[in-house]
């Protein structure tokens, strides 16, 4: 099992897909997602578009280490510290600059990486994400306050009841729901680990900020594909609006049949997209 033990004694685990000889990409997964929630298909595609794959399970998340018990709420870390289990993987790996790409909160991990670290990012892939946690970005119910409540322990069936719910809410409105996939998918993130105060730990990581980046994610040069749908119900779309507007070498992707997913129909456009940036990055390898 692929772990590594960062610097100040995280426990992170990877799995990589293809030659290590190609263009290092990373991919970040959101809050609560498993590295399995990158589709070993659309990695594959990667790999033939010319990527080595590097999927990371997020501390608390997978088979990562947990920083807490499972009555432990409260997140003795923050984005920032997230960013660095990336750059550990990187290291063992011997990794110097790699096109990194993160979906949702991963998306936020990415900038972190590309402002704090610019030296190791070679592009950015934003997926589903913002540049800020501004109120008029955000879709839903989204309080912004820590979570202190201990959530239930479910047993197999009624997790895959609920991860069914969720992945139904959050769906692209424009493909039609694969209820089966999304209980094999559930069953998968059960099975290889379940820890339900994870996900709560890193919802009050992410609270800890950095919340604002617009200001210091301006100063980064790198290509940058900003991917989003029109139906996320998430992060609005016109978020990505202002991240094409803020960054310099942003190239925008707005889908309308897209929502706060990874829509197996739409993996040959991203794939492009990424790899596009790639190219561009390889082009202006001083950006």
């Amino acid at each position: 099992m692929p772990l590594i033990t960062t610097p100040v004694g995280i426990d992170v685990h990877y799995e990589t897909t293809g030659d290590p000889s190609g263009r290092p990409l990373v991919l970040l997964h959101g809050g609560g997602a498993q590295l399995i929630g990158w589709d070993e298909r659309f990695c594959a595609l990667l790999v033939e578009h010319g990527f080595f794959v590097v999927r990371t399970d997020n501390r608390d998340i997978g088979l990562s280490q947990a920083t807490g018990g499972p009555d432990d709420t409260g997140a003795g870390y923050d984005l920032a510290d997230m960013a660095l289990d990336v750059v550990a993987v990187l290291d063992h790996l011997g990794i110097e600059r790699a096109h990194i790409t993160g979906m949702s909160m991963g998306g936020f991990l990415a900038q972190l990486l590309a402002m704090r670290h610019p030296s190791r990012v070679a592009s950015l892939g934003l997926m589903s994400t913002s540049l800020s946690s501004a109120p008029e970005f955000l879709v839903g119910e989204h309080s912004g306050e820590p979570v202190t409540e201990v959530p239930p322990v479910l047993d197999r069936d009624a997790y895959i009841a609920m991860f069914i719910g969720g992945q139904r809410h959050f769906q692209s409105p424009g493909f039609p729901f694969d209820e089966q996939a999304s209980a094999a998918l559930a069953a998968r993130y059960y099975d290889r680990a379940y820890t339900p105060t994870g996900l709560v730990r890193q919802w009050n990581a992410l609270l800890r900020g950095p919340l604002e980046r617009r200001e210091e994610m301006a100063r980064v040069t790198v290509p940058v594909a900003v991917i989003h749908g029109r139906g996320d119900q998430s992060l609005h779309w016109s978020a990505a609006l202002e991240t094409a507007r803020i960054l310099p070498q942003a190239e925008l992707h707005l889908y309308e049949e897209m929502g706060h997913d990874i829509p197996e129909q739409l993996w040959p456009e991203f794939a492009a997209a990424l790899t596009r940036t790639a190219l561009r990055a390889e082009r202006t390898p001083d950006a």
